[in-house]
């Protein structure tokens, strides 16, 4: 076997992810000519917005920050054979308790002490927000597709009602917590307008990376995603494994929304709802549920969210253009790896052989039933 044809098949899922990308783009560009759009003037203000000047890519970062910590997480759950669908209950949760316990210890307690506190709060939150679907799956085993899901309703419902009755600013019209100064949020850094939370976003995925890949739970959660019924049979807690999975991708999420409030609003308001878990999967897909490779791909989806904004405004393209996007992306993906697989099944001889052999390196596919209860 050649050395072209090695590496052709070692970077055939990059490139995979890569062609569902352009043609998504292609597709979206055809639907926006066929209503009287001009596609290459759209996608010229996206690129601009994004990061054609300073202020574009200072959005840029902010925004991939949040992605980088809520993408870490879901990682594990993914890894894990976990669909934890409820990433954005666990956002607003963990956002509305950072924004709680920051505003109370703002101004009277260390601005690292109360960003600290906040943070924990929040982490935790949307740790305790992920405990019902846990213990729902674990204990009857119930599908927590369904079950996470169902928790974002009560997640938006239930910090709606408490922004506008416990926790409300009593001296604002408009139902939002207090609202705490810019001097006692993240400190950005130095030489940048970017608060630290990009670096605490990075950390996060640092250290995924490093679960994943040098701990005894990392490789158990991996052997348990790729095949259940061989974690049973080897001795493995899977249902310890499968609690912890889904707890971890909660606390991830609500550190997610400290994120957002400690960094950027300094508020949590009634009825905000960013809706970064539809996001975060398609990122964490196109990486290959590699951990490292969440990085670039987190850039590029806050790109997308920034640019697609100017690019609704000014170049009259619908709102829901970009998640529409996004919705192309993952179904060229699964028709991308679909192909990789076929190729693959053909046997041992060249280019089919090499991407066989190599995929399994960078693409770790979740085996595991969505719904099969853990034992």
């Amino acid at each position: 076997m050649t050395a072209d044809r090695v590496v052709l098949g070692r970077f055939a899922p990059l490139l995979s992810s890569l062609l569902a990308i352009v043609l998504a783009f292609v597709v979206g560009g055809l639907f926006l000519e066929l209503r009287g759009k001009d596609a290459l003037e759209a996608y010229r203000i996206l690129f601009a917005r994004g990061l054609g000047d300073a202020d574009g890519l200072t959005e840029t970062f902010k925004k991939t920050a949040p992605l980088l910590i809520i993408g870490a997480g879901l990682l594990i759950a993914l890894k894990a054979g976990i669909w934890n669908i409820g990433i954005d209950g666990q956002f607003l949760t963990g956002a509305l308790a950072a924004g709680v316990v920051g505003a109370a210890l703002a101004g009277d307690a260390p601005r690292w002490l109360m960003l600290g506190l906040a943070a924990a709060a929040a982490a935790l939150t949307g740790l305790a927000w992920a405990v019902v679907p846990a213990v729902l799956k674990v204990r009857f085993g119930l599908n927590e597709i369904i079950t996470t899901l169902m928790m974002n309703y009560v997640a938006l419902n239930v910090t709606a009602w408490l922004v506008k009755g416990p926790f409300k600013d009593p001296g604002r019209v408009a139902p939002e917590t207090t609202k705490f100064a810019v001097v006692d949020r993240l400190p950005a850094i130095p030489g940048t307008e970017v608060h630290v939370g990009l670096l605490v976003g990075l950390l996060a995925v640092l250290l995924v990376f490093v679960l994943l890949r040098a701990t005894v739970p990392g490789y158990m959660l991996t052997v348990m995603g790729r095949n259940k019924r061989a974690a049973i049979h080897a001795g493995m807690p899977v249902g310890v494994l499968t609690t912890g999975a889904l707890l971890a991708s909660g606390a991830f999420a609500g550190l997610g929304g400290a994120n957002d409030v400690l960094g950027i609003q300094g508020v949590f308001k009634a009825n905000w709802d960013p809706g970064y878990g539809f996001t975060a999967f398609a990122l964490v897909y196109l990486a290959r549920l590699n951990s490292l490779a969440i990085v670039p791909f987190a850039f590029f989806f806050s790109f997308l969210l920034i640019g697609g904004e100017s690019m609704a405004r000014r170049a009259d393209v619908p709102s829901y253009y970009v998640q529409m996007l996004e919705g192309l992306m993952l179904i060229f993906f699964a028709f991308a790896v679909y192909l990789e697989r076929r190729v693959a099944a053909l046997g041992g001889r060249g280019v089919a052989g090499a991407v066989g052999r190599a995929a399994p390196a960078l693409v770790e596919p979740v085996t595991a039933a969505p719904g099969e209860g853990a034992r």
